[in-house]
């Protein structure tokens, strides 16, 4: 197999070898990745089959093989996973029948699926993870995209009712989450493995039909609400939208992503608010001056409202797209029954975005209120258009690459760097935390920078910065690494807990963290000058002393790829969604391996 794989690698003949291979040498046995990987390749030749070619080839031969997935390159796997994985593509979608869909022209509808079968789990997991984020958030509706995961699970056309999804749940053993981060939207949820499959129905009716009701919006506006009021009493979070205040405004890190009543106004006017029209005078946000064109020159709250719906169906539409989702699904259950149980349901799921826009108003007979919906659905598919080119793609395999575009720069701050900020806390806590704006490392994660910046600053051991500063009495814990991995930017981090002292002397732990910095800055420009092949002849030790930088490089590769080969895998709750956003951003072939060779 090696042999073929490197032939259609250099000579791109892999139909020539195929049209001579007997159909058992082609599978490589039956239930061989690399086997049923390339037979899914051969799409135009007709394999010939004899009476001893077995059942999976002969259907193949006798069915038109676009209508089934295509299956991807094995998933790279450590030594200590004794879980098996099968990738692929979905087909195009299906209709209620199973059957392709009118006008379908044989393109895969991209949605990328990874199976895997965990004989020793009790329990079935799955995750979708849609690869677009709060990034991508309008700037006049800050938190849209945090506020579609909450309405993805307010029912669909084939299960209406807002509850039957926790409910059978928790009636099972499961559990359910969701999360919204800067480029990723994520569902997951598990459940006794016998009743995965009535969830998995459950669950994909999410994402082929979801409702949106006019008054699921309203209510679920006000859980948005509730979760940002709790934010507002934590430090870290108040920290974290002070950075991104002081971030460049017309980046996508500035942008506000949990949303709350105010900037997501779909609630229905309550007794005692404001319903009298608005005008162009009294409007001066990005909302408001898009209402006031729609509706010339008027409009209420209960406009408002209705435009926030039409800008989350435009949402949905233009990010909750196969091409841009990757769904991952772990159980007991063997690869081919869970093969059966995801290609007829996630294939059904459209690309929403190429359909004419359509549907009305709830509620809206009278010739004016409709004409007023198609505006808005107009302006709203403007607007998220406009708003998803602010975020960069996530995939290292996208064709456009993303150049550095760090959100914090000197300009920002009158020239001026570093800058102190000092925040009152609401607990009693001594923090101090230094930020670095650095270049992207998101499309190299085998050889990111940063990961050997956060293991010599993070170090514990003696000599270290830590143990100076620990000795001294300054500090009592420090950590390291990138507080922001995007793929346009880096922004690493060094947080430490001060003692009394340290709060006192604060300046003296900083000065102590940039010599410490020098000082990796200038092993880093002699490991550089260095001839590559200067230590080939010399003695371990002696290695050590000519470039201490690349001997730890060394020893962290090292022990990355031990920890890769010798851990085993997470439950399979936690496993699935960072299994999908791994392979949305690293691909199913380096969606384990990635960072840890």
């Amino acid at each position: 197999r090696h042999h073929i794989v490197q032939t259609w690698g250099r000579h791109n003949t892999v139909q020539l070898l195929l049209f001579h291979l007997r159909c058992q040498l082609l599978l490589l046995c039956e239930n061989n990745d690399w086997g049923r990987y390339l037979v899914r390749q051969n799409t135009v030749l007709d394999i010939k089959t004899t009476d001893s070619t077995c059942h999976r080839c002969r259907n193949a031969t006798m069915t038109n093989i676009s209508l089934s997935p295509d299956y991807l390159l094995p998933v790279i796997k450590g030594k200590s996973d004794y879980r098996s994985y099968r990738p692929l593509i979905l087909p195009y979608p299906l209709d209620d029948e199973g059957k392709v869909k009118d006008g379908g022209n044989g393109e895969r509808n991209g949605l990328t699926v990874i199976l895997i079968q965990d004989q020793n789990s009790k329990h079935f997991a799955a995750a979708v993870s849609v690869a677009s984020g709060a990034s991508a958030d309008p700037r006049a509706l800050p938190g849209i995209a945090h506020f579609c995961e909450h309405m993805c699970f307010l029912g669909s056309e084939a299960y209406p009712k807002e509850n039957e999804y926790k409910q059978y749940l928790s009636q099972h053993g499961g559990k359910s989450n969701a999360s919204t981060s800067a480029s990723h939207t994520t569902y997951q949820f598990d459940v006794l493995a016998d009743y995965g499959q009535k969830a998995l129905d459950i669950f994909s009716n999410f994402f082929i039909a979801p409702l949106f009701t006019m008054s699921g919006t309203e209510r679920e506006v006000h859980a948005v609400d509730s979760e940002n009021s709790k934010n507002l009493i934590n430090d870290g979070r108040r920290r974290w939208q002070i950075l991104k205040d002081l971030a460049d405004k017309n980046h996508h890190f500035s942008k506000f992503s949990t949303g709350n009543k105010k900037t997501l106004p779909a609630a229905a006017v309550d007794s005692g608010d404001d319903s009298s029209p608005h005008t162009k005078e009294e409007g001066n946000s990005r909302l408001d001056g898009i209402l006031w064109s729609i509706n010339d020159g008027e409009y209420d709250e209960h406009d408002k409202a209705t435009f926030v719906r039409a800008v989350l169906l435009a949402f949905h539409k233009r990010h909750y797209r196969p091409t841009n989702m990757t769904v991952v699904v772990v159980g007991p259950q063997t690869l081919d029954e869970l093969e059966s149980w995801v290609v007829p349901r996630f294939g059904r799921i459209p690309d929403r975005w190429l359909e004419k826009n359509e549907g009305t108003v709830e509620g809206a007979t009278e010739e004016v209120a409709v004409e007023k919906w198609a505006k808005m659905q107009k302006a709203a598919a403007k607007l998220v258009n406009e708003a998803a080119n602010d975020a960069p793609p996530v995939s290292i395999n996208a064709e456009k690459k993303p150049s550095f575009c760090p959100s914090f720069r000197p300009q920002l701050q009158g020239g001026k760097w570093p800058i102190l900020v000092t925040v009152l806390p609401l607990k009693s806590t001594r923090t101090l935390v230094l930020y670095f704006p650095l270049p992207p490392t998101w499309h190299v994660p085998d050889q990111s920078p940063t990961r050997i910046l956060s293991h010599l600053f993070g170090h514990e051991g003696p000599g270290s910065v830590f143990a100076l500063l620990q000795d001294a009495g300054l500090i009592t814990s420090l950590s390291a690494g990138n507080r922001v991995s995007a793929p346009d930017q880096n922004l690493f981090q060094i947080q430490m807990s001060l003692t009394a002292d340290g709060e006192e002397n604060w300046k003296e732990v900083v000065r102590v963290l940039f010599s410490y910095g020098r000082l990796i800055r200038d092993y880093a420009k002699k490991s550089m000058s260095s001839h590559p092949g200067q230590a080939e002849d010399t003695t371990r030790a002696e290695y050590a002393n000519l470039d201490p930088l690349r001997r730890i490089w060394d020893e962290v590769a090292t022990l990355d790829r031990m920890r890769f080969d010798q851990t085993s895998p997470g439950h399979v709750y936690s496993f699935a969604p960072a299994l999908a956003q791994s392979a949305s951003k690293y691909g199913t072939t380096h969606c384990l391996s990635a960072g840890s060779l």
